[in-house]
């Protein structure tokens, strides 16, 4: 049974789906040919079946569109981009199909997004600690946190870090003890505190 038809009329680069009781929607060439799916000619007639598959592949090609203007704004985890695709109402399907996409395509990198991560995080004056346990709560796990932190941070770009907070911290409180908490809160490990505190009062 037909339910809709092709336009392509004005639609060089895709075609537009029409049919009565649902909004048209539009699916680019590239896609349909991704989903191996012919190019198909204007007014052909589309039965139940095909129309749920161009929808489908629709909603890939929306969902995917959000996901690049997502990335476009800053990195973004796996975990961060699938959380904020499930919340604008895409499908789990859609949703993986896009992450896939995204990956092999490499707008998504779960690397990329811990670099920029991390080093935005030191710059803010936070440890190695505290960090970790942000990029967990961004679904990152232990192991790969602490591979990429090992490879770009160096250890007087902790010490840096650390003296940042410091600075702060010493505007509040003057009891070392006090300080030292404040700073093994923030993430830094004893060995760092101890040589920021040594450096700041050289």
């Amino acid at each position: 049974m037909v339910i809709a038809t092709i336009e392509r009329r004005g639609f060089p680069e895709g075609i537009n789906v029409l049919s009565k009781g649902n909004s048209p929607f539009f699916i680019p060439k590239s896609i349909l040919i991704e989903f191996n799916l012919p190019f198909y000619e204007d007014d052909y007639e589309v039965d139940e079946f095909l129309f749920n598959q161009l929808k489908h592949i629709n909603e890939c090609y929306l969902c995917r569109k959000k996901g690049l203007d997502l990335l476009a704004r800053r990195e973004h985890s796996k975990y961060e981009l699938t959380m904020k695709l499930k919340q604008r109402k895409f499908s789990s399907s859609a949703i993986n199909n896009t992450i896939e996409y995204l990956i092999n395509k490499k707008f998504l990198s779960e690397q990329r997004f811990c670099e920029s991560f991390i080093n935005a995080r030191l710059k803010k004056g936070e440890g190695r600690y505290l960090i970790f346990q942000k990029l967990q709560q961004k679904g990152v796990s232990l192991s790969f946190s602490q591979s990429i932190y090992d490879e770009i941070v160096e250890m007087d770009d902790e010490i840096n870090a650390c003296i940042k907070s410091l600075v702060k911290i010493k505007n509040k409180f003057s009891d070392v003890e006090i300080i030292k908490n404040k700073l093994s809160k923030k993430g830094f490990s004893y060995q760092i505190i101890k040589e920021a505190l040594e450096e700041k009062d050289s």
